[in-house]
């Protein structure tokens, strides 16, 4: 009997010990559930953020592919031009660290008197875990009491998992819908769908792959109950398209344009911080980068909205930054709000009438409509868009007319007065060519910090449009030359201009060198993709023509 008795109590220690191992390889597993791809098909408990900061991601940490993965992260990166594989093994809830100025944390707001708002959130084949970490990152981060719905409007997705598997997850959230375009609109038109769905008294737009930050909603409102006529937008700090790292902005800048109407960063100028009384006060910005940003809903229709005859995408924050400004509001950037955004390098997308096709007549259209006598300078850039159709912006102009708008050089002097205006100060202009190559200098599309490219002379301008100025500065897409190396056969990088010369400063000879002041190189052709500079030779490869020459006894003589 005392046999059996020992023995039985053998078994039980044996199957108790035996459920405590089938447990713990329970919740082994479910964690491990949770850190697959945030996939509809695989999310389980994914992205509930239970998990510590020791998670992929967390804390904004970025995510290294094993080599193992490294393929399928190829693949994927390709559908998205981000690395979706990241993505996916990132909590939608994961956590950021709060890197504000500390006078921003100890600001108190009055919550109860700030205008609600609306977030619209665009969105065409958007990756699932970029998208719903977009809407949990404001629905965990915002206010309730000032957070009245979010919109999402899908752009006519194909990709099955935005259809009834998201419909059925959004279900869950009480304050999250969606739109559906019954056809591919673009963002221009889809924003102004969402719009239209929109009860709060302010409209916050966001792109669909961002991450608001703590605190980020609050001083937005605030701003917009202070003024209903100033628009504001948060600071855009930068999630890494290669790793999701989060990564702050510098909170110095402030966006810009140059005269082919691509959007620019610039350093906030002097004048403008001596303005300001307090490093939380909004920073004055001549444009917007134009993805997100808050504006009163009245407002933005007394100000006549988008202009819809705009397509797909680009120009539209140009367009709708000169209005602002000339029709008698102020476009601010926020110190204290911060949403992290995913700067892809290219987009996934297509144009349904071609890229080119739909930026020309995008920005053709801002150019005719607000920048009078300045669009020359556009179209001196871009030559081939002379006759080019536009459209009819007769309603645009009685709008101009109607809300009794201010010229556009009263918004050089007055906003933006450092830019670079290309009538003035000007040697040469246009393409700078090699002759014995037949090649042209080019940015390649690329900007500050890139190196500079050579391409075969198109004769577009566009990227090929440079200008040598009396302070000997070589200027591409508003960026200057600069060469800060000691070693021949060297790239030459794009940098902010400073004036200053120094590593700036290049001596355009009779001979037809380009010579770097500091070193006495010259700029050389090479042999790959960008210029270098080399001890100057005379030889051809050394020797650069301007297409016109403002300044025409400054012309070489080869």
């Amino acid at each position: 009997m005392m046999l059996w008795k020992r023995n039985a109590r053998r078994i039980v220690l044996i199957l108790i010990a035996t459920c405590l191992v089938i447990a713990f390889i329970v919740i082994i597993a479910t964690i491990g559930s949770a850190n697959r791809r945030a996939r509809p098909d695989l999310m389980g408990a994914a992205g509930q953020g239970l998990f510590g900061l020791s998670e992929p991601g967390e804390n904004g940490r970025g995510v290294i592919v094993p080599p193992e993965y490294q393929e399928e992260s190829r693949k994927l990166f390709q559908r998205n031009r981000f690395n979706q594989w990241a993505s996916d093994r990132i909590s939608l809830h994961r956590s950021l660290p709060d890197a504000r100025i500390l006078e921003c944390s100890s600001l108190k707001y009055p919550i109860h008197k700030l205008p609600q708002t609306s977030v619209i959130i665009v969105f065409h084949n958007e990756a699932w875990s970029t998208l719903l970490r977009t809407v949990h990152s404001v629905l965990d981060r915002s206010p309730p009491e000032l957070l009245r719905e979010i919109i999402l409007v899908d752009d006519s997705s194909d990709h099955e998992e935005l259809h009834s598997t998201l419909e059925k997850y959004v279900a869950k959230l009480s304050k999250v819908k969606i739109v559906r375009n019954k056809a591919r609109e673009g963002l221009i038109r889809s924003r102004l769908n969402g719009f239209a769905h929109a009860t709060s008294p302010t409209v916050t737009f966001l792109d669909a792959h961002c991450e608001a930050n703590v605190g980020w909603l609050e001083p937005l409102l605030y701003r917009i109950m202070q003024n209903r006529t100033i628009v504001v937008c948060p600071e855009i700090d930068v999630i890494s398209d290669e790793t999701f790292e989060y990564t702050y902005s510098s909170g110095n800048v402030r966006g810009s344009f140059n005269w082919n109407l691509n959007f620019r960063w610039k350093a906030v100028p002097e004048y403008e911080n001596k303005r300001r009384a307090a490093r939380t006060d909004g920073i004055r910005s001549p444009t917007m980068a134009g993805g997100l940003f808050t504006i009163h809903s009245q407002y933005f229709k007394d100000i006549g909205l988008y202009d819809k005859q705009m397509e797909i995408w680009g120009g539209e924050n140009l367009e709708l930054s000169f209005r602002i400004w000339q029709c008698g509001g102020q476009l601010e950037i926020i110190p204290c709000s911060h949403v992290g955004h995913v700067f892809r390098k290219s987009q996934p997308y297509s144009f349904p009438k071609g890229t080119g096709e739909t930026l020309s007549k995008n920005l053709q259209r801002v150019a005719e409509v607000w920048m009078d006598g300045y669009k020359r300078y556009f179209y001196k850039r871009q030559p081939h868009l002379k006759g080019h159709p536009f459209g009819d912006i007769s309603k645009r102009l009685e709008l101009r007319k109607k809300l009794k708008c201010k010229n556009f050089d009263w918004y050089i002097k007055n906003v933006v007065p450092e830019i670079f205006l290309p009538n003035s100060s000007i040697i040469a202009r246009g393409e700078l060519r090699n002759p014995a190559s037949g090649d042209c200098i080019d940015s390649l599309g690329a900007g500050e910090h890139a190196y500079i490219g050579i391409y075969k002379c198109h004769k577009q301008m566009g990227n090929q449009y440079l200008v040598y100025t009396k302070n000997e500065e070589i200027i591409v897409d508003d960026n200057c030359f600069d060469y800060a190396n000691s070693q021949p056969s060297s790239k030459v990088k794009m940098l902010d201009c400073h004036s200053m010369k120094g590593n700036q400063q290049w001596l355009h000879t009779k001979k037809g060198e380009m010579r770097h002041a500091p070193t006495g190189w010259c700029l050389d052709r090479g042999k790959e993709q960008f210029v270098v500079l080399n001890p100057c030779s005379n030889g051809p490869s050394q020797k650069w023509l301007f297409s016109e020459y403002v300044e025409r006894d400054k012309a070489p003589q080869i």
